[in-house]
């Protein structure tokens, strides 16, 4: 017996393929010298947020390695209080896969497409360099189409590796928060600089 579509409609628009997986991590560092050192994936970009989609949303760093080919595989480690874990619906909903498509059109009509079906989708958000719309499969996997609005450039990369280092010279601290990591990273900059000048 072979399954039919429940109704026909026109073929999907298309995608590029994986854009990125993402993932949670409690252990930047280890991750860093697992996919960086070891694997060989470079750092490629950066976000840090503070109250990202509500005051109450965790403060995090959202880092992204490159697999080649425009795929990438990206970690949040969440800001939060030692004693306690993130909530499992926050990392639940960090957990995604994220489709790329090239054009504003294209995710448009994706969008379009998904709400024709039912499919509860958020608006087009512009974060940094993408913007994405979100739904949930079946299974509640957390699912983006995302347009890049630029390819990911050495500048990314040198401000990922320096936000990475601030973050773990920060997580040694006994203040390890997003504001401090910012603080952090400011200083790296001034003495990168100074090093720099003639």
């Amino acid at each position: 017996m072979t399954l039919q579509p429940a109704t026909t409609s026109p073929a999907p628009p298309a995608l590029g393929g994986v854009h990125h997986i993402a993932q949670v991590t409690s252990c930047p560092e280890e991750t860093l010298r697992f996919y960086r050192d070891t694997l060989g994936f470079p750092l490629l970009h950066t976000v840090s947020a503070t109250g990202w989609l509500s005051n109450d949303y965790p403060d995090f760093i959202h880092f992204f390695f490159g697999l080649g080919k425009g795929c990438h595989l990206a970690f949040f480690y969440f800001f939060s209080d030692p004693d306690e874990k993130p909530p499992s619906a926050l990392i639940r909903q960090s957990k995604h896969i994220a489709f790329t498509v090239d054009t504003e059109e294209e995710l448009r009509n994706w969008r379009e497409r998904l709400k024709s079906h039912g499919i509860k989708v958020t608006p087009p958000l512009t974060h940094e360099l993408v913007e994405s719309i979100y739904f949930e499969d079946p299974n509640g996997i957390q699912l983006e189409i995302a347009r890049p609005l630029r390819a990911f450039t050495d500048i990314d990369a040198r401000d990922a590796e320096l936000t990475l280092d601030a973050l773990l010279s920060v997580l040694k601290s006994p203040d390890p928060t997003l504001r401090n990591v910012w603080r952090r990273k400011g200083e790296l900059v001034q003495d990168r600089i100074r090093t720099e000048e003639p």
